[in-house]
């Protein structure tokens, strides 16, 4: 199954009885969200709800900066499977060093760390495509 959709447990579709996990050892939370209640969820953890009536939800996307690490981490992983980002983590990345003034010194050691990342990377692809003989390139924005 996995070889022919290697995104599979990325696809919204997707979602196993807890039974089966539960037999595997993984572990399963569950709990019973009221209203002015929020609910975390943590890097590289699946989940999955469901409504009992009438409702009106929303979800907010927030990471600390220790995350930061991890979030390139989802970049690589989501290009593996050639899967596009929700959204740019490049762009946040570049969005915090333009104004990290504002940050506190361990967020914006994370934020210089990550970047340092992206450049090397930027620069082993670009030496990847110069080796492939392109000699010319159009600038793409990303929007999503």
């Amino acid at each position: 199954l996995f070889h022919s959709q290697p995104d599979l447990l990325h696809q919204l579709v997707t979602i196993l009885n807890p039974n089966i996990l539960m037999k595997a050892n993984v572990p399963i939370y569950r709990t019973d969200q009221r209203a002015g209640e929020f609910v975390v969820t943590f890097p590289r953890s699946y989940h999955t709800g469901f409504n009992q009536g009438y409702n009106f939800a929303e979800a907010v996307n927030f990471a600390p900066a220790d995350w930061i690490s991890i979030g390139r981490e989802c970049v690589n992983h989501y290009s593996s499977l050639k899967r596009i980002c929700v959204f740019s983590h490049d762009e946040l990345i570049c969005n915090m060093v333009s104004s990290c003034d504002d940050l506190a010194p361990k967020a914006a050691e994370l934020v210089y760390d990550d970047l340092n990342e992206m450049v090397k990377f930027e620069r082993v692809q670009r030496k990847a495509l110069l080796d492939w003989g392109v000699t010319e390139a159009d600038f793409v924005e990303f929007e999503h």
